[in-house]
């Protein structure tokens, strides 16, 4: 892209060959210092086709000798806070490098909004945390990623008679849209409430999802395996959703939910399994997931249904 040696580059968005040095330089920090790095790359892309709102995120990457060896992602999900993220190659640290991201970023999104902003640091990177403990950072909280285990995911699905075949998912269209916010608001805009663990009953996802043409072209709720929406029913009616996406065959689902009246009956269980069948049946090699160190509740779903912590992501408040 930049022709520039040793520079800084301020976007608002990544185009393809951005993103693909982006998760090169991810991989490299990955294998050699094991850390776990949360750059919500796909969701942001997805969130910027929906907003059509540039100034929601902002991307700064810094280059030396072309080769991009730091990289300092501002996401604004819309609600109170700015979060901060990012990586510096493991040659080239000890240099600033990152201190020099975030000091550009600050101005940045000191001058966008006056949100509160957490930084995100992998619970075992000492040098994370060494640097947000020089800017002041206020430990908030902490998140955790869950792989679905071997076992799991090589198994058979569970399809149990019951209340499963009263559960049905269908791919999400734009007239859900707002449905999708407003669940969203539910159950992100404020403390996540329990989930629902009770017994398992699952959906046969052969005979429940109905793939529309229509709904797999639309642009704002389906992007091919990058991202996809299901709504979940109970007797046609509405009762939570779930988004999953499929990256070189690693599968995840995140903003899963089920509207409170609807809790504590199990159906929270028949979501979660009927998204598992899907995601098999597409091929993911790997399956994860990421929920609040604090939601017990969900972490013992989670559990149950075959999921194991893998990482842990701590949550700073920077003043």
């Amino acid at each position: 892209m930049d022709s520039y040696n040793n520079t800084i580059c301020m976007k608002l968005k990544l185009n393809d060959k951005d993103n693909e040095d982006v998760r090169n330089l991810c991989a490299v920090c990955n294998e050699k210092r094991k850390i776990y790095l949360k750059l919500e790359l796909d969701i942001k892309r997805w969130q910027r086709k929906k907003n059509k709102n540039d100034e929601y995120f902002v991307e700064f990457l810094y280059y030396e000798n072309k080769i991009l060896v730091g990289y300092l992602g501002v996401c604004d999900f819309g609600g109170n806070s700015v979060e901060i993220s990012g990586m510096v190659h493991p040659d080239f640290r000890r240099k600033g490098i990152f201190r020099k991201l975030y000091l550009i970023a600050k101005e940045e999104w000191q001058r966008k909004s006056k949100a509160e902003v957490l930084a995100l640091c992998d619970h075992t990177a000492t040098s994370g945390l060494a640097f947000i403990n020089s800017i002041g950072g206020e430990y908030a909280s902490s998140e955790y990623k869950m792989c679905l285990t071997k076992k799991a995911l090589d198994g058979e699905s569970m399809h149990i008679q019951g209340i499963g075949s009263l559960i049905k998912l269908r791919l999400a269209t734009s007239e859900d849209a707002a449905e999708i916010d407003s669940q969203t608001s539910v159950y992100f805009g404020k403390p996540l409430n329990e989930i629902d663990g009770e017994d398992v009953n699952v959906v046969n996802m052969d005979k429940e999802v109905n793939m529309d043409k229509e709904d797999i072209e639309n642009p704002l709720i389906q992007q091919g395996n990058n991202f996809i929406s299901y709504m979940a029913l109970l007797k046609e009616k509405i009762i939570g959703k779930i988004h999953i996406s499929i990256i070189n065959k690693e599968g995840f689902m995140y903003g899963f939910g089920v509207l409170p009246v609807f809790r504590g009956k199990g159906y929270g269980r028949e979501v979660l399994l009927a998204t598992l069948d899907i995601l098999k049946e597409k091929r993911a090699d790997n399956i994860f997931l990421e929920v609040d160190s604090q939601n017990k509740n969900a972490i013992r779903l989670y559990e149950s249904c075959g999921f194991e912590e893998v990482a842990v992501m701590d949550y700073y408040v920077i003043t």
